[in-house]
């Protein structure tokens, strides 16, 4: 008998037999070998790609879990062989879009015993907190409180380097306004480098942002001195002029110089070149060479200054009085003497500037003249005034008084100076 013929022969009896017999083996497994489903705790993850943080300037603030669990179904002898570390599981920090991102997955797990499956895991993705880091150039503004010693000016503060980096979260980089350096110098009077000065973030309202370590700078401090200019001139006005030194202008009337701290020290003044004025008689515009002593060096001045001067005319101006508006003074007054001033008139001139000569009133020059102690006779007195603060007056001026007594008048009938013999009394025989 063939083979082939033998499995067609009662090909229903042998189909019954094995299906009999699979289910004996499935009784007997079921029984001795059973499903089970069990959940297997605080299985590691494996962190990947976390040089993708660095990589787009990603920080994260809090601590990503790093285990989970994981529910498996298998034959009983398998699942009781399988161990938290038979399984793979990642956390993939590639899979992050943004900062925004509040959440990332795990991978789906994947155990490495045959005949195994995971029905579930706990959690499926965790919360994280990013930010980014953010690298911006902010430029350094210095705020001084520097005090110069008397006569010096702080010309200008300056930094190294001008701008420093900072590095942190995007948006605290974001609420930075300004970076300054604070600087405080007593009694400067040349120029300073002070290093390591540290530097502060402010927000746009003016309030410092804490918590930042900013770098520190060196900070130059440039000075000069302020010293007065002063003009030179040569020769003399033209007769009868002068200048109305109120109105002369100098610009500018101070230099700032820089130069060895010994030679400011003595340095008072900057002379001009001499201005020559001989003979002058009109106002005067013009450009006068300053002398830089040697050692010395202008900074922020002109080399040379404007000088402007008033030049005006002086006029005469006469005053008239008759004798009657001279006053006499410390006249005695026990009528024994009588003054009189015998000169008619007198001219009096004062010599200024026209717009001061005009407003001198007359009447409040009050001429007089002083007889104090002076006995009969004529005498030539001087002519005193209340003199004007504007003007000068030309020439002394001299009037002629003349005093004498007064005479005696005859005492009249029944006055004291002769007595008159009594009615009672008799007469010498």
């Amino acid at each position: 008998m063939r083979i082939a013929d033998w499995f067609k022969k009662d090909i229903k009896i042998k189909v019954l037999a094995f299906l009999v017999a699979l289910l004996f083996w499935l009784y007997v497994s079921n029984v001795t070998n059973p499903f089970k489903t069990i959940t297997i705790y605080n299985v590691p993850v494996t962190e990947v790609n976390k040089d993708f943080l660095s990589q787009n300037n990603y920080d994260l603030k809090n601590q990503p879990r790093t285990f989970i669990d994981i529910t498996i179904r298998g034959r009983q002898d398998v699942v009781e062989k399988v161990r938290s570390t038979d399984f793979e599981v990642y956390l993939d920090y590639s899979q992050i879009q943004s900062v925004n991102d509040k959440k990332l997955a795990f991978s789906e797990p994947v155990c490495l015993f045959k005949n195994v499956t995971i029905e579930s895991y706990n959690p499926k993705e965790i919360d994280i907190h990013l930010t980014r880091r953010k690298t911006e150039y902010f430029a350094v503004e210095v705020v001084s409180n520097v005090s110069m010693k008397p006569g010096y000016v702080m010309l200008r503060a300056s930094v190294r380097p001008e701008e420093v980096p900072v590095i942190n979260d995007e948006a605290i980089v974001d609420s930075i306004a300004s970076v300054k350096a604070f600087l405080e110098l007593s009694d400067v009077d040349r120029d300073t480098v002070v290093r390591q000065v540290q530097c502060k973030a402010f927000d746009k309202d003016g309030n410092e942002i804490t918590g930042l370590d900013l770098m520190k700078v060196d900070v130059t401090i440039e000075t000069a001195k302020e010293v007065p200019v002063s003009l030179v001139t040569r020769g003399r006005l033209a007769a009868n002029h002068i200048e109305i030194t109120a109105n002369r202008m100098i610009e500018p009337a101070r230099v700032l110089v820089r130069g060895a701290p010994g030679v400011l020290e003595d340095l008072r003044e900057i002379k001009t070149e001499q201005l020559d004025i001989d003979g002058l008689d009109k106002d005067l515009s013009t450009t006068v060479p300053l002398v830089i002593p040697e050692g010395v060096e202008l900074v922020d001045s002109p080399g040379e200054i404007k000088v402007y001067m008033d030049v005006e005319e002086l006029v005469v101006r006469n005053f008239e009085f008759r004798k009657d508006e001279i006053s006499i003074l410390n006249a005695r007054n026990d009528g024994t003497l009588a003054y009189e001033i015998i000169t008619d008139r007198v001219v009096v001139q004062f010599r200024g500037l026209q717009a001061d000569l005009n407003s001198i009133v007359p009447s409040s020059l009050r001429p007089a003249v002083d007889v104090a102690d002076l006995a009969e006779g004529t005498h030539r007195l001087q002519l005193n005034m209340n003199l004007p603060q504007t003007g000068n007056l030309v020439q002394r001026v001299y009037v002629e008084v003349r005093i004498t007594k007064t005479p005696e008048t005859p005492p009249e009938d029944g006055s004291p100076g002769e007595q008159q013999p009594d009615e009672n009394t008799p007469a010498n025989p």
